[in-house]
């Protein structure tokens, strides 16, 4: 019996529809990690280039920066269920239709329009199961761990997958794209819009983008964000670079696999305990602070490893410190705003989640190619940063030390913000 149907006896139907959520954002994850396997047959079969391949990355995650605000504003003035169930029939047609196809162009296209189905259904399963639990704080954070607890299972297990489908045929895995239209249809026709009974009176435009601009100065939302756009910010330059690091002590293209792999393992590992997290006697915003600081503390040992064990140590250490902080950031976003904003409010933050996607590897190979810009720290102890080389060892230090900074950064500020609401109350 899940931690669902056990507190909801009398409410099956939010048992299902969590569970339904659950493999949703799971399915979610196909987009880039079940069929990048697949990229150099389609190199061999279809004569894709580099180029190509770079844009059926852009291709599928730019759409994101445009449509996910506007997804938000959707889901806010009429229903979530319909938000998501668009989105899904886009992404599992727009899938589907590229089974058919070996035309390049069409083909980016079609990633165009997996790109804005995707873009919705991220933030709008997070808004749902806040919507669910509002009122019951440990049932919404155990739920959100939980969804990030599938994601990262679904990561884990979808390159080897989608490889071994590649096997037989370049775009076969391009075919299992078609369960998201029936769990679309699914969405529209049985799932139950949630939070009604918290919306409040219909409120103009006006109205809206006024409460969603005052709930952006929350302190709680403030750190998701931040949070957020670090985490990735991190998490992409640590994908970009740690191919080149593993090659450059010798190790194969597998044994980098299995790097990422043990940080996905080590992220849903701590994401089942996040509801004994919350319910401890520390903040859920602290608790996601200091995962951040870590997470750039963890990030620098990167440049230091020189092993395959000990990648797989870093690996796994940087999955469980990210653990902290994505197990718990939807929820200080969720819990801290009503039901009228709230889809605007985690779709903000899904549109810096990929804004942070899209620079972290530009700067990480500016990093990468110009270290004689960072001079004035080439002297810190333990990292041997040389101002005269170029590598990826110089871009996740500099990353590492900048995430770090930014959490500490935050952590001041809060401690200035509650002590000046300390000394306006004491006078």
């Amino acid at each position: 019996m899940s931690i669902l149907s056990a507190s909801f006896k009398h409410k099956p139907e939010f048992d299902r529809t969590a569970s339904f959520l659950y493999g949703v954002s799971a399915l979610s994850m196909m987009g880039v990690t079940f069929i990048s396997p697949v990229f150099p047959l389609m190199f061999l079969e279809i004569g894709m280039t580099e180029l190509d391949m770079a844009n059926m990355i852009a291709w599928f995650t730019f759409p994101a920066l445009i449509f996910i605000p506007l997804w938000g504003f959707i889901a806010d003035r009429f229903q979530r269920k319909i938000v998501l169930a668009v989105s899904l029939l886009l992404f599992g047609i727009g899938g589907t239709a590229i089974f058919f196809t070996d035309n390049m162009q069409a083909i980016l296209w079609l990633r165009f329009i997996q790109g804005i189905g995707v873009s919705g259904i991220m933030p709008m399963t997070g808004t749902i199961i806040g919507d669910m639990f509002s009122k019951q704080t440990d049932l919404e954070v155990g739920s959100q761990g939980l969804r990030v607890v599938s994601i990262n299972v679904a990561k884990f297990f979808y390159p080897v997958v989608g490889g071994l489908l590649g096997g037989i045929a370049w775009n076969l895995p391009f075919l299992f794209f078609f369960i998201a239209i029936p769990a679309g249809l699914y969405t529209l026709k049985y799932m139950p819009e949630m939070g009604i009974e918290e919306k409040k009176t219909h409120k103009t435009s006006i109205l809206y983008f006024y409460s969603l601009w005052g709930a952006l100065f929350n302190w709680s939302v403030v750190i998701s964000y931040a949070v957020v756009f670090m985490r990735f910010f991190i998490k992409y330059g640590v994908y970009t670079f740690l191919p080149l690091m593993v090659l450059k002590y010798g190790m194969s293209a597998w044994e980098a696999g299995v790097v990422f792999s043990m940080m996905s393992l080590g992220l849903a590992a701590v994401a089942t305990q996040v509801k004994r997290l919350a319910n401890s006697r520390f903040q859920i915003k602290y608790i996601v602070l200091v995962g951040m600081i870590f997470i750039g503390i963890v990030s620098i040992g990167f440049s230091l490893a020189t092993s395959f064990i000990s990648f797989l140590i870093v690996g796994l250490l940087y999955g469980i410190m990210e653990g902290f902080a994505a197990g718990l950031e939807t929820s200080l976003l969720t819990q801290t705003t009503s039901r009228d904003i709230r889809a605007g409010i985690v779709s903000i933050g899904s549109w810096i989640r990929n804004l942070g996607k899209t620079i972290s590897p530009l700067f990480f190979l500016y990093v990468a190619t110009n270290p004689e810009l960072f001079h004035s720290i080439s002297h810190l102890p333990f990292f041997n940063l040389d101002p005269t080389l170029t590598g990826p060892d110089q871009g996740f230090i500099i990353t590492g030390i900048l995430g770090t900074l930014a959490g500490v950064v935050l952590v001041l500020l809060i401690s200035i913000s509650l002590l000046i609401k300390k000394i306006n109350l004491s006078t």
